[in-house]
């Protein structure tokens, strides 16, 4: 072997010294460590790309599930190293689907109590190896034993930091969890922090009073962030809660608002990335400044595991040496969205529960009743239909059962009710459970309350809020029509924040403003209702604990709660009847106008002028289910095709010579 020349001394310093400056170079910028953030929210029950209130598989178009999800993050991990990426969900978890509602509810809820069955929400999250989820609101619906069971059977923790024991002042769920990773052989810690809305105090109160607080969440985060901050490289809040529209010099932390990820973004420093969700919105990137001039991601996916976000950070050595999140131009967080469109299902996932799946299209394909006549949801949110009279009917009926040989025996008893879906539909001939769930997706309770003539006619008011006002004399579009916007409702008021209530008539004016509309209010009879008379009004227990803000209802007096499911209700007074006709049931009492009533409230005898409807040129479009909690939600479907028998003919919005419909009314004893 040759010998090497030895090297003049100058060369050798100048050697040494650009070797000393490489490494110097190499030590003060490294490359920096790429952490990925995969993220789901309100995912509602939906292993499955399965719809059970259609009995078959989402449209193309819409493919969702968690089965879908599973393969999205199969290849992000085999992409990036699965040390490298970090999978949380945002909660409103385990309630949505009749899989969850048999689990929760129904006859697999004692196994799941028991530890006999593994909740198969549970179960999923598990497969997908989840590192952490927190609560969302709906994870109280079926209480808190139930809540218990799912927590012990998942395999990574549950969060919940503003969620306060009452017992002991503390956290009733873990508030954070410290994730440690190893990136190209550099050790990183990610800080989670979890926090649902306080919505739940209301929603689920008859689970939560006197157990657990729910504290406002920007002082949630105030307690935790600095905590987590301190002891983490990476902090991520996963906030059960929208964007919100609150300015942060209005905030008012007694108040518990229900969305507000926008001011703990801006609030409170220390915050890299949160995940957001409840809302059922589709944001996968908003970046926010905070107080102190920082930024702060934001990511929120689709719900019903119709997507997964995935965010990118980039860390980069702060200065004490700790990894920090770059946000320099070029190496900026990012966050895209994977949609189940663009995604196969899972084989692993969808056998997993192949059992489960098998065991609720079963139930829900359980035959209750027979219908004479198909009765379609499509039009219930601006006119009287039968499929929600069937509501009212079996709420009313049992709330004055109920009542019979009370001191309110005898009080006139209503019922209110929602148009939750428009494309729930009764068939003509069998009737399923799966037909009935579809129409009340929610698992309410039943209760009553005593309201005044004045107090009832300021909920009307309320209600009927949710049509957006029109010229006098203009024709009622079902397109356009409805979800009016307000400063609370900046997505429009929600189907189910739409109340109709039987046992009394009334007109809606939708050409007058806000709080003028109810008109020609009366008893059956014709009697005008007075402000000092009295009902009983049956009521779910979301609209009743103060779900959707409705005036006075939270606050009257309950003469009714047996806690029986709205739902089951349903089910057994179908069983029972065997027969579902809309003459046992449908009362036409209340009629959407777009003109004043001439002169004097028509009584129920007389027929007040009339014109041909208008029928919608298509089918309104679907819009989306909210939020949360029992009783909140949408869905969506032609004309009732009803007979009418004693109607003189159903009651639509039309303009003919200038005039406007006011309604056409059911004869006195037909």
């Amino acid at each position: 072997m040759r010998t090497p020349r030895a090297l003049p001394a100058a060369t050798v310093t100048a050697l040494l010294l650009a070797a000393s400056a490489t490494s110097a170079a190499a030590q003060t910028d490294p490359e920096p460590l790429e952490l990925t953030l995969l993220a789901t929210t309100d995912v509602h029950g939906h292993v499955y790309d399965w719809d059970y209130f259609r009995n078959q598989p989402f449209p193309e178009d819409d493919s969702l599930g968690l089965t879908r999800v599973a393969s999205v993050v199969a290849d992000v991990r085999a992409e990036k190293g699965e040390d490298s990426v970090v999978l949380l969900d945002n909660g409103d978890a385990i309630q949505g689907t009749p899989l969850t509602y048999y689990y929760g509810m129904g006859e697999g809820r004692q196994a799941v109590l028991d530890g006999g069955t593994t909740h198969p929400m549970a179960a999923a999250y598990n497969y997908l190896d989840y590192d952490v989820q927190t609560v969302g609101n709906h994870e109280y619906n079926y209480g808190l034993d139930l809540l218990a069971a799912y927590e012990e059977d998942l395999e990574f923790p549950l969060l919940g930091a503003n969620v306060i024991d009452v017992a002991t002042g503390e956290p009733y769920h873990e508030p954070y969890t410290l994730l440690d990773r190893t990136i190209d052989g550099e050790q990183v810690t990610i800080g989670v922090i979890g926090m649902v809305t306080p919505g739940v105090r209301i929603w689920d109160k008859q689970h939560v009073e006197g157990i657990l607080e729910f504290q406002d969440m920007v002082t949630a985060a105030e307690r935790w962030v600095p905590e987590v901050d301190a002891l983490a490289d990476v902090v991520v809040v996963i906030a059960h809660t929208g964007t919100g529209n609150v300015t942060d010099a209005d905030y008012d932390r007694e108040a518990l608002h229900e969305d507000v990820t926008g001011n703990i973004a801006r609030q409170v420093p220390g915050i890299d990335v949160i995940v957001a969700g409840h809302t059922h919105r589709d944001i996968p990137q908003e970046v926010f400044t905070n107080v102190a001039g920082e930024q702060v991601l934001m990511t929120q996916p689709e719900y019903w595991a119709r997507s997964v976000t995935e965010t990118t950070l980039n860390l980069v050595p702060g200065e004490d040496g700790e990894w920090e999140v770059a946000w320099s131009e070029d190496l900026a967080p990012t966050a895209v969205a994977h949609y189940g469109t663009e995604s196969p299902e899972d084989q692993g996932l969808q056998e997993l529960l192949a059992e489960e799946h098998a065991t609720t299209i079963d139930y829900v394909n359980t035959p209750v009743a027979q219908s004479v006549t198909e009765l379609p949801a499509t039009t219930s949110r601006y006119e009287d239909t039968p499929i929600i009279d069937f509501i009212n009917h079996v709420q009313q009926t049992t709330v004055e059962a109920a009542l019979e040989g009370t001191e309110h025996a005898g009080t006139t008893v209503i019922s209110q009710a929602s148009p939750f879906s428009r494309t729930a539909v009764f068939p003509e001939g069998e009737v399923t459970i799966r037909d009935i769930a579809g129409l009340y997706i929610y698992e309410n309770t039943l209760l009553a309350v005593q309201l005044t003539g004045a107090e009832l006619r300021d909920y009307l008011e309320y209600s009927a809020r949710y049509f957006k006002q029109v010229e006098e004399g203009a024709e009622f579009d079902p397109e356009t029509g409805t979800n009016a916007v307000y400063d609370d409702r900046p997505e429009g008021v929600p189907d189910y924040n739409y109340d109709v209530i039987s046992g009394l008539e009334y007109f809606i004016d939708i050409s007058q403003p806000v709080g003028e509309r109810i008109a020609g209010l009366s008893h059956p009879d014709g009697t005008p209702v007075a402000d000092d008379d009295v009902f009983v009004m049956a009521v779910n227990n979301y609209r009743q604990s103060g779900g959707g803000a409705f005036p006075h209802v939270a606050e009257a007096p309950v003469v009714y709660d047996e806690r029986f499911e709205i739902r089951q209700l349903l089910i057994e007074w179908a069983q029972e009847q065997g027969v579902i006709d809309p003459a046992d049931f449908f009362v036409e009492n209340w009629w959407l106008v777009t003109e004043p009533l001439p002169g004097p409230t028509p009584s129920p005898t007389e027929e007040p002028t009339t014109a041909e409807p208008t029928t919608p040129a298509t089918t309104p479009p679907s819009a989306t289910t909210p939020p949360p909690a029992a009783g909140r939600g949408t869905d969506r479907l032609p004309d009732t095709g009803v007979p009418t028998g004693g109607l003189v003919a159903l009651a639509l919005l039309s303009v003919v010579g200038g005039a406007a419909v006011l309604a056409q009314r059911r004869r006195a004893g037909a």
